[in-house]
């Protein structure tokens, strides 16, 4: 793409003067912190960001020149004197001289230009100036003339007009975007907003409005599959895409004749053009839009963008991996040496060194409790050695018990976003209470994975009936796995669900499996994924926290209640 051309021979000649530039003017900006009443320091900061400015629009580094602009246009808003305004300009100034040489660097090792990298960097400042920020698809080229040959099947509304489906549909879409942007259950949020936008599709019958809610959907949907980056301007994308919906909401019919933002659509396609998906259908619809290959990925750019920044801190998740290896590794050697009955003192020393490890990760991190209880094993263990004789196996299963106990906690770290509350009632719970919820909490786990699964096979099996016209030999199996699905939600507490599934039940009984196939069969098969969609979306938030808010279930109460089967 003509964003990414790169002339390395001229970056070449003049790179060392630009860093050299760059270094001087940020000494300037230093010099100017410490001293913040005089003016000669901070214009000659701004007159050396001009010449680098001026340096990168001659060599058409896109990207590197518009950074460059913009940090002239926050230094120029920068006026002596204390003053909080100016300190964070200077803090976000400081940020971005770290950033551009970086960035020159990037470009003579890896020999392309890849501006989008620093998208980021320059919404910063412009955050900063109170500017418009740009959008991720800034130096994205592509005509928006989507087309679609067979919009695919379509249907009718059943029982509601386009207002009343379209608010329906869009509380759905406004469940998931809430989740997305807190950070909550990513992957299911953009599964049920997807939904939402598929129906719209089926909905519009090929008019034209129905090619944003197809590119939108489709767009949610690579989100998904790849784990996207959900960026700043990723969250306002999807939230556009509400405020659509709202004006369809409002509007009814008559806006599904309308055609879409070309901006939006333009959003849309760059997003899909990024996820790097291998879909040829994705492919066709790239090429029809004139999107030729962007060379990189929403991945590699998360990769670079770290790069460019330094590397990154390891997750909880890291931590805690790390941790349970050692663990395993200390547990075979202690079964090891019980089954054998005799203590050896190499395994002695290796074992002890492994706990100390251990026992210093646990309190960096602030898990107390854990390490004050191996410390009390490795002196138990050492003590073996002094002794010079065998452990009994008393001693082995007290220190097998105790290992249980840190994995146990170090489970529960891996589990959740721990605060410090979180981590003051782990260091001061008992042991017992602590290994037991630690087993209670792998029982439910394995009854959310079972009604995960069995609502896997009932979208399977629905699927399976839509396409064979209806054989009901598809869904023979449904009612008694929704049996199943309701009974462990009744034991581990989660009534309204139970109850949810119970009117589940009850369709599939009275309209799926009845000798007769009710009117308008396919639409209600729709409204009834619906709700399965939102039960599976509630049990995916459950399974991390059981508190978690039940209200989501509304959706799927408001479809089976749109099927005649309310829930009581």
């Amino acid at each position: 793409m003509s964003s990414n051309t790169l002339n390395l021979s001229s970056l070449k000649l003049v790179r060392d003067e630009l860093l050299a530039t760059i270094e001087a003017s940020a000494a300037k900006l230093e010099q100017f912190v410490a001293d913040r009443d005089n003016s000669d320091l901070l214009q000659g900061c701004i007159d050396g960001i001009k010449q680098i400015s001026g340096t990168l629009s001659v060599v058409q580094l896109k990207g590197a020149d518009l950074l460059a602009q913009e940090i002239l246009a926050l230094a120029q808003e920068i006026t002596t004197g204390e003053n909080n305004e100016a300190d964070e300009y200077i803090s976000t100034l400081t940020s971005s001289f770290f950033i551009l040489p970086r960035y020159l660097e990037y470009v003579q090792q890896t020999k392309r230009n890849l501006p989008v990298l620093l998208i980021p960097a320059i919404n910063e400042m412009r955050q900063v100036r109170k500017a418009a920020l740009l959008k991720d698809s800034h130096f994205f080229e592509a005509s928006v003339s989507v087309r679609r040959g067979n919009p695919g099947q379509t249907t009718a509304v059943m029982g509601e007009d386009i207002s009343a489906l379209a608010r329906r549909l869009r509380h759905m879409y406004q469940v998931g975007l809430l989740a997305v942007l807190q950070g909550k259950q990513i992957k299911p949020s953009l599964g049920m907003m997807q939904r939402s936008l598929e129906r719209l599709d089926i909905i519009s019958s090929g008019r034209p409005l129905g090619k944003l809610w197809w590119l939108g959907a489709t767009a949610i949907g690579v989100i998904a599959q790849k784990s996207m980056e959900l960026s700043r301007g990723r969250k306002m994308l999807l939230s556009t895409l509400d405020r659509e919906l709202k004006k369809l909401q409002q509007n009814s019919a008559k806006s599904l004749d309308t055609e879409p933002d070309s901006d939006l659509m333009k959003d849309l396609l760059y997003v899909i053009a990024v996820s790097g998906v291998d879909d040829p259908k994705l492919a066709a619809l790239l090429a029809q839009c004139k999107v030729e290959p962007l060379g990189y990925t929403d991945t590699e750019l998360r990769r670079e963008r770290e790069a460019l920044k330094g590397p990154s801190a390891n997750t909880i998740t890291s931590m805690v991996s790390v941790l349970k290896d050692e663990l395993n590794s200390v547990k075979d050697v202690i079964e090891r040496a019980a089954q054998a009955g005799n203590w050896a003192d190499d395994e002695n020393d290796e074992l002890v060194s492994t706990l100390v490890k251990i026992a210093e990760i646990l309190a960096v991190v602030g898990l107390v409790s854990a390490s004050n209880t191996l410390k009390q094993e490795i002196e138990r263990i050492s003590a073996w050695k002094a002794a010079d004789k065998a452990p009994s196996s008393e001693e082995f299963l007290e220190v097998a018990d105790s290992l249980l106990y840190v994995e146990s906690t170090v489970s529960g770290v891996g589990s959740l976003n721990l605060s410090d509350d979180q981590l003051a009632r782990i260091n001061s719970g008992s042991r017992n209470d602590i290994i037991a919820t630690s087993q209670l909490a792998e029982a439910e786990k394995l009854v959310f994975q079972e009604a995960e699964a069995g609502l896997s096979m009932i979208k399977r099996a629905l699927s399976s009936y839509s396409e064979s016209g209806f054989d009901r030999g598809h869904i023979k199996n449904v009612s008694t796995t929704l049996a199943t699905i309701r009974g462990g939600m009744g034991v581990i507490g989660l009534k309204r669900a139970a109850s949810v599934t119970a009117a589940c039940q009850s369709f599939v009984a009275e309209s799926l499996q009845s000798n007769e196939h009710p009117e308008m069969l396919q639409q209600m098969l729709e409204t009834f994924a619906d709700a399965v969609i939102g039960l599976e979306y509630y049990l995916d938030a459950a399974k991390s926290d059981k508190s978690a808010d039940d209200n989501v279930l509304q959706i799927a109460e408001e479809s089976l209640a749109a099927l005649g089967h309310p829930v009581h």
